[in-house]
């Protein structure tokens, strides 16, 4: 954040009142609070699926020629990188690539997860990297069933299932 930018409503406060450049900061701001809740959902997920099962074979971890340690490593990666992009949603597609190389790598370790660890690293890794953090106010004042420049109908987005996944 810039400092000195006081981004905390004040009582009475509208986004037009006040100040001006204050108002067109606000859409700004908006953008920073959200998030690809279901792409970092599923990143999270995949990075507790990894690191369970290396942890459970803990007393092999430190055994020389075992590959466990390496599976807690990559786990607790694809782990941190969900909770780094809930923490700060600006790094989010970079943090999404690096969760889809090494949900990739943890084969070598834990063996992905049983598959399904590496599988919901890849998938929400790629809803990561595919997310853009655009402005809702400007996609609903193109109007519900407006056609865009290539033809393509769109839908507002309402409802609970695209309030959670948009």
């Amino acid at each position: 954040m810039v400092e000195g930018m006081d981004v905390r409503p004040r009582e009475g406060d509208s986004p037009g009142d006040g100040d001006p450049a204050r108002a067109k900061n606000i859409p700004e701001i908006r953008a920073m609070r959200r998030r690809p809740r279901a792409g970092l959902t599923l990143v999270t997920l995949a990075g507790l699926l990894i690191v369970w099962i290396p942890a459970n074979l803990y007393w092999l971890a430190f055994v020389p020629g075992s590959f466990a340690f390496a599976g807690l490593l990559f786990g607790s990666l694809v782990l941190a990188c969900g909770v780094v992009g809930w923490i700060m949603p600006r790094y989010v597609r970079l943090l999404g690539v690096f969760a889809i190389i090494v949900s990739i790598l943890s084969i070598i370790g834990a063996l992905g997860g049983m598959i399904i660890g590496m599988l919901l690293g890849i998938i929400g890794g790629a809803l990561c990297v595919a997310w853009s953090p655009k402005d809702r106010a400007t996609s609903e004042d193109a109007g519900a069933g407006s056609a865009s420049a290539g033809g393509a109908v769109t839908l507002p987005a309402d409802g609970m299932w695209n309030r959670w996944f948009r």
